[in-house]
C-alpha cells in the first residue's frame, strides 16, 4: 500500500509539473508599473527635439490596447518632424514599434493579452483602398506615436507579429517595409525578369531592394557612396550606379538593361531625380513616388509618360492586410529586414545623429 501511495504521489507531481509547463489559453499579464518612460517632442527655436519623460502608465480606452513596447524603428519622417517648424510639444514620437499586449480596453476584441504586435503608420486602414478617415491618424505625426515602454494604441493600428520575427525585426516593418512592398509588389507587380531601379539605401529603398530581389527581379541601385553600393550588392543588387561619378545615370540604366529601361522605379529623390527617372523608365513602366529628398515641384515629365504609356503613382505606406501579406512573403522567402544598427534607448541621440548624417543602409532600431 505504501508503494501504491508513493506511485500515486509521483504521478500527481508529474501532472502538476506538466500543467505548469503548458501556457493557459488566456495569458495573464504581469503587474504593471505605476509610471512609464515615453519619448515626446518638445519645441525648440530650430524645430523640435526628443525628450524622455516619466508619466503614469495610461489606461486603454474603447477599442484600444496597452502595449509593452520592446523595440522602436526610426523613419525619415521622424527626422523631418524634428526639423519641422510645427509645434508637436507633448506628442509621443515614432510610428513603428513592436511589443506585446498587456491590457485591453472596452470593445478591444482583436487581440489577447500576451500577443506580440507591431504598430502601423496609419490607423483605420484594414484592407482595400484607404478612406478619408484612414489618413486622419498618422501615428507619431499628427496623433500620439508608440515610443514608450507602455503606450496605448488603437487596435486598428496593430498587426500580429508572426513567429519568425524578433521584436527588433518586426519594428522595422510597418512604415519603410510596407511602403516598399506597396511600391514594388502592389503597384509594380514585380515578378521574375522585371527590372527595378532603387534610389539610395535608406529604409524604404533597401526594403525595396531585398523584396524585389526575393521576387526574382533584377535590381539596380543608385547612391553617391561606393561603400553603400557594395552593401547593396551584398543585399542582392545586380547592378549599382554612383550618381556622383555618373550624373546622367539614366544613360547608364539604359546601357545596363540593353536599352529596355526599368520597369519599376522607386523614386525618393524628388524634383532633382524625377527627370532622370523618366528617362530611365521602360515602356509601360511605373514610377512609384515615395518622397522628395531634393524637394517637391519642378516640371513633371508628363510627355515622357505619355510616349511610354507609363504611369507615376504616389505611395502612402499601406493597409494592415498588405503588411500581413508582406510578412508572409518574407517568411516564405527567408527575407530578413535590412537593419543597419540596433541602439539601446540610452543612445537615442547617437541613433538620430546617424540618420541625420545619412550614414546608414537600411533601418535603425532602438531597444527599450
Amino acid at each position: 500500500m505504501a508503494m501504491t501511495l508513493h506511485r500515486s504521489l509521483n504521478t500527481l507531481a508529474a501532472v502538476v509539473i506538466l500543467a505548469t509547463a503548458i501556457p493557459s489559453a488566456e495569458a495573464v499579464a504581469p503587474p504593471l508599473p505605476a509610471t512609464t518612460r515615453k519619448v515626446i517632442y518638445q519645441k525648440t527655436p530650430d524645430g523640435n527635439r526628443f525628450v524622455t519623460v516619466e508619466a503614469p502608465v495610461p489606461k486603454p480606452g474603447p477599442g484600444q490596447v496597452l502595449v509593452h513596447m520592446r523595440a522602436i524603428a526610426l523613419n525619415g519622417g521622424d527626422i523631418e518632424n524634428l526639423e519641422a517648424t510645427r509645434d508637436r510639444t507633448g506628442m509621443i514620437a515614432a510610428s513603428d514599434g513592436a511589443g506585446e499586449v498587456v491590457a485591453l480596453g472596452p470593445d478591444a476584441r482583436e487581440f489577447k493579452v500576451g500577443q506580440r504586435v507591431t504598430s502601423m503608420y496609419w490607423r483605420n486602414w484594414n484592407d482595400g483602398p484607404p478612406t478619408s478617415d484612414s489618413f486622419k491618424g498618422a501615428l507619431g505625426s499628427n496623433i500620439d506615436g508608440v515610443y514608450g515602454d507602455y503606450v496605448v494604441v488603437d487596435q486598428s493600428a496593430l498587426v500580429p507579429i508572426p513567429a519568425g520575427f524578433s521584436f527588433e525585426e518586426a519594428a522595422a516593418l510597418p512604415t519603410a517595409g510596407l511602403t516598399a512592398w506597396s511600391a514594388v509588389m502592389v503597384e509594380g507587380h514585380v515578378e521574375p525578369g522585371k527590372i527595378v531601379l532603387v534610389q539610395g539605401t535608406g529604409g524604404v529603398s533597401t526594403f525595396a531592394l531585398v523584396l524585389a530581389h526575393a521576387a526574382g527581379a533584377k535590381v539596380i541601385v543608385t547612391s553617391s557612396s561606393d561603400e553603400k553600393l557594395q552593401r547593396a550588392r551584398e543585399l542582392g543588387a545586380s547592378e549599382t550606379i554612383n550618381y556622383k561619378t555618373t550624373p546622367e545615370w539614366s544613360s547608364k540604366v539604359l546601357e545596363l538593361t540593353g536599352n529596355h529601361g526599368a520597369d519599376i522605379i522607386v523614386e525618393v529623390g524628388g524634383k532633382g531625380t524625377i527627370p532622370q527617372s523618366a528617362k530611365s523608365l521602360a515602356d509601360f513602366g511605373t514610377i512609384a513616388i515615395i518622397g522628395g529628398v531634393s524637394g517637391y515641384g519642378g516640371e513633371f515629365p508628363a510627355l515622357t509618360l505619355l510616349e511610354k504609356t507609363a504611369r507615376a503613382v504616389g505611395i502612402s505606406v499601406g493597409s494592415r492586410a498588405q503588411l500581413k501579406a508582406m510578412e508572409a512573403f518574407m517568411l516564405k522567402h527567408a527575407v530578413k529586414p535590412p537593419i543597419d544598427r540596433v541602439y539601446p534607448h540610452t543612445q537615442l541621440d547617437e541613433a538620430v545623429a546617424r540618420m541625420k548624417a545619412g550614414q546608414y543602409v537600411g533601418k535603425i532600431v532602438i531597444t527599450l
